[in-house]
């Protein structure tokens, strides 16, 4: 059993652009008792993510254009309100999050490869809960 976050920080954003995806992810944060907060590709704007007062993110990089996820992650470092709030961001494109690397490095988010060991998901989410934004790390599965 995973140690559960503290009731004032437990809120998670989940974006990814495969429904099934979110609800699993969703379950499996629930189970660990955090509280999931799932949001549409099309709908994610730094204004819903301030508006929902979430602790972390956990994106995928599918949105689109991988730009399209380091330019919101960028209008968030630059946004005074979410400039500390940690991102998780995975993908099942392995060669897509080497390319990225630096950028998201330079972000300050953790990077997850799908499929992930649930140790490793559960590890990262407690770095950013327990510690804000983390240093960029990159977990190998």
């Amino acid at each position: 059993m995973h140690q559960q976050a503290g009731m004032h920080s437990n809120r998670v954003m989940v974006v990814d652009h495969d429904e099934s995806t979110t609800e699993l992810i969703a379950d499996l944060l629930k189970s660990e008792g955090l509280a999931p907060l799932c949001c549409s590709a099309s709908l994610l704007s730094v204004a819903c993510i301030e508006q929902m007062q979430a602790n972390l993110i956990i994106l995928d990089l599918s949105l689109g254009e991988p730009s399209a996820a380091l330019d919101l992650i960028g209008e968030l470092r630059r946004n005074p309100p979410t400039r500390a709030l940690p991102v998780i961001v995975n993908s099942t494109n392995d060669r897509l999050l080497e390319r990225l690397a630096e950028p998201l490095r330079d972000l300050g988010c953790i990077a997850l490869p799908k499929p992930f060991e649930l140790d490793d998901f559960f590890s990262a989410i407690q770095v950013c809960l327990h510690a804000g934004r983390p240093q960029t790390q990159f977990l190998a599965c």
